[in-house]
């Protein structure tokens, strides 16, 4: 089991494809969820103070879900993958890291899993010496 761990984490490693599908499924999550609120927003509660909270909320996560998801159509070294990488936070607490798990990082690793198994390989990382 120890060697199908190792050899997992060595495959995931060795080119970017994960980081590639965890970012679309991020984008996907966030961006659904800006659409979500900004239709939400637009039909129930257009008229009420609550609007003037959910529309730049709304926006935001729109916004920040389609750069995440154009994380993965972008070269490694763009300034958009770079500045992606740098500035998008990790789970900071109990709670959040189950949530990524479940929601974000299971399904990545079973889709570039699939991905692999298909051919499709990412950009290979550049080694630092």
């Amino acid at each position: 089991m120890k060697r199908l761990w190792r050899h997992l984490i060595v495959s995931f490693e060795r080119d970017d494809l994960f980081f590639r599908v965890v970012f679309v499924l991020s984008g996907l999550l966030s961006g659904g969820l800006g659409i979500a609120l900004l239709v939400f927003v637009s039909t129930h509660a257009s008229a009420s103070l609550l609007a003037v909270l959910f529309w730049p909320l709304a926006i935001l996560l729109a916004a920040v879900g389609g750069l995440m998801a154009a994380r993965c159509a972008v070269p490694a070294q763009s300034r958009l993958a770079r500045l992606l990488d740098r500035n998008v936070p990790d789970a900071a607490g109990l709670e959040d890291g189950i949530f990524l798990i479940v929601a974000i990082y299971l399904p990545a690793v079973l889709l570039t899993l699939l991905l692999r198994f298909l051919g499709v390989r990412g950009q290979r990382k550049q080694q630092h010496a």
